[in-house]
């Protein structure tokens, strides 16, 4: 049985969603893969990739479960939470995204990874709503994941025209229902249907 571990923040976890076990994207991608895989969900709300952020992902105990877990295949999509102002700093981010990828890299497992770059953040009424930045996530996240997955030799997942606008979350944020089945999809027919 190969394991997947889905790697990320609250959008991989499933907030907002009325029943994330059975409605996040890994929840979704596991029915889409079915016998032969085991999908787990280790997302944790809010975090972020760099390692010295108001919640690092690295000093979770999802993270740790994760590697223990020793999976075939890392889905990781991280970087919504470094758009925020106090969070953002494209050398330590990008020192720092590395230094994740690494610590999965080295499992014995020797995994696949596959470095996603998050869905578009979107401004609701003018604001951006939880303090995270659209024109951060474009100008910065987004370019600096693409360039690491080039670099390191990755396959890199593009979200960032799933959603062409924010119907599909309501808080510019989070998908709901629908969303996160564009994005189960996405990664399904993108990693796991060729």
């Amino acid at each position: 049985m190969k394991r997947v571990a889905c790697i990320g923040d609250s959008i991989t976890w499933g907030f907002t969603l009325l029943n994330p076990w059975k409605q996040s994207y890994p929840a979704l991608l596991q029915g889409l893969l079915g016998e032969g895989y085991e999908v787990r969900n280790f997302g944790y709300n809010d975090a972020s990739a760099r390692f010295d952020a108001d919640t690092p992902y690295v000093r979770k105990g999802v993270y740790r479960k994760s590697l223990e877990w020793n999976p075939d295949v890392v889905l990781l999509m991280l970087g919504t939470n470094d758009t925020k102002k106090r969070n953002w700093d494209p050398a330590v981010f990008r020192k720092d995204y590395r230094r994740l990828v690494e610590s999965y890299r080295n499992l014995p497992s020797n995994p696949r990874i596959v470095l996603i770059a998050p869905i578009r953040i979107f401004l609701v009424k003018g604001i951006a709503l939880l303090g995270v930045y659209p024109d951060t996530m474009e100008i910065g996240v987004r370019p600096a994941i693409l360039e690491i997955g080039q670099e390191m030799g990755l396959q890199v997942i593009d979200l960032v025209d799933v959603f062409q606008d924010s119907s599909l979350c309501l808080d510019g944020v989070h998908p709901q229902r629908e969303g996160t089945r564009m994005i189960a999809e996405k990664i399904y027919e993108s990693v796991f249907a060729q």
